[in-house]
């Protein structure tokens, strides 16, 4: 038997595999910079918290901690369908959606496989193609928004899921009824669509596309991706769904972990669907800070890409990372976009209103300096 050095049991797309980097939370930045007061708009939390309903779910939960949990998430699925008006056997709760985008990497794709989606988007898509060997085809984006008529060229025999984020992550764009109707018309049958809404509670536009009408339709080929980690304040948690066929569904219960998702979460999600003054509370904050955001950003003279998410993709002009790096020192965290090939951009979540002012005077104040120093 041939001896193999150590480096050859790595396999080679996972050893150059660049991972996920999150953003730092709170108070380990505070001890690293030396900061008693740190505003995070960096990750598109919400800056409410979670509702009063969750939290007293969460301490009833929490004396149960010693037993196992509902594997099936029973109670909450339960919820999620009535919640949805559809069948129970129809939703799959996970680890958040991104271990919901795991179990469809992992149920559908090969080595050689190919995996759709915008070339500027959610960066676990090409990560998690990667790690299952893979192949990610990343479509240049329109306007900042996804050409799904680019995507459709793109199609060969070889792919196997297409993604979508809409609202789309870092751009807050979306695509319209229409656009998602023709694009499904003529998507090939063998082609997994997965529609990720993890933003879709922030949507103000009318031509939004209601994508449970093609599962209710019996669409067999679409998914539907949302989580509790934005609108209901649960991201610590870690649980999202999918709304899928239910032979789908079935089929990725073969490659989920048992136990996936933990108790104190299933049962703060529950309550939390039936917090409706939470989530209205959270909608009105969002839009508003939105709006006053985007209005004193621009009359700074950066440009703003209009957004139906809870965060701002912003132009500042200069190095993203040297904004990132100046607001930093001054206890603001944004969310440098070079990773996304986005030099200049940066990302800003919407905050409470005397965090968006705050944001404003700072950004106001850097483009100052760099303007005096040039």
């Amino acid at each position: 038997m041939p001896v193999m050095s150590r480096e050859n049991i790595f396999k080679e797309h996972i050893r150059t595999l660049k991972p996920y980097e999150p953003g730092k939370p709170i108070k380990e930045l505070e001890r690293e910079m030396g900061l008693r007061r740190v505003i995070k708009l960096a990750s598109n939390e919400n800056p409410l918290g979670p509702s009063r309903k969750a939290l007293h779910a969460m301490r009833r939960a929490i004396r149960e901690v010693h037993l196992y949990p509902e594997s099936t998430c029973f109670y909450l699925v339960k919820r999620i369908a009535q919640e949805l008006g559809v069948q129970e056997n129809q939703i799959l709760v996970g680890n958040g959606s991104n271990e919901i985008i795991e179990l469809l990497a992992r149920g559908f794709l090969s080595e050689g496989d190919e995996v759709l989606s915008s070339e500027t988007s959610f960066l676990v898509y090409p990560i998690l193609a990667q790690v299952c060997g893979a192949r990610f085809v990343g479509v240049p984006m329109k306007d900042m928004r996804y050409d799904l008529e680019a995507i459709l060229k793109a199609i060969t025999e070889r792919t196997r899921i297409i993604f979508v984020a809409n609202p789309n992550n870092p751009t807050g764009t979306y695509v319209t009824t229409t656009e998602v109707e023709n694009f499904l018309a003529r998507v090939p049958k063998h082609v997994l669509v997965c529609f990720d809404e993890a933003y879709v509670d922030f949507v103000e536009a009318r031509d939004f596309p209601h994508m449970l009408f093609h599962i209710k339709a019996g669409k067999p080929n679409v998914v539907l991706l949302r989580t509790f980690s934005k609108a209901y304040g649960l991201a610590g948690l870690r649980v999202g769904y999918a709304c899928a066929p239910a032979d789908l569904v079935a089929y990725l219960h073969k490659v989920r972990q048992p136990f996936n998702v933990n108790s104190v979460a299933q049962a703060a999600a529950a309550a939390a669907l039936d917090d409706r003054f939470f989530l209205w509370r959270t909608k009105w904050l969002v839009s508003r800070g939105r709006k006053y955001l985007t209005l004193h950003l621009e009359r700074l003279g950066l440009k703003v890409v209009p957004s139906q998410a809870n965060f701002l993709l912003v132009d500042t002009g200069r190095d993203a990372d040297d904004v990132f790096k100046a607001l930093l020192g001054h206890g603001l965290i944004v969310r440098s976009m070079k990773a996304y090939g986005l030099g200049t951009w940066i990302r800003i979540t919407v905050g409470r209103r005397g965090q968006n002012a705050q944001c404003v005077r700072l950004l106001k104040a850097y483009l100052k300096k760099r303007s005096q120093e040039s």
